[in-house]
């Protein structure tokens, strides 16, 4: 579930249900991966790093979860080019 607000930010993310390894993959639905998605802003896709330093549109994996933390990625990149195309057009239902 990806929330976000009328100027294209992300609000926050949730994960709704999964049957990921605990311990690994699993770790998607804590607060801590989640909250890197807040405040990233619908004009530049998020981009799943490794290690290092993180630019604006980037999120850190979690460790042993690369595939997982790029299919979180995926869902918010998603959510982002479905508010850009209809949302932010008023083709949604919203004038912005």
């Amino acid at each position: 579930i990806v929330g976000m607000d009328v100027e294209g930010n992300v609000a926050a993310v949730r994960i709704g249900g999964h049957s990921e390894t605990p311990g690994l993959g699993a770790k998607a639905s804590d607060e801590d991966f989640l909250e890197q998605f807040a405040g990233k802003t619908a004009e530049n896709p998020i981009e799943v790093k490794k290690a290092g330093d993180l630019a604006d549109n980037e999120v850190q994996a979690l460790t042993g979860a690369t595939i997982t933390s790029d299919a979180v990625s995926d869902a918010v990149n998603a959510a982002m080019e479905y508010y850009n195309e209809i949302l932010k057009k008023g083709d949604g239902g919203i004038d912005i």
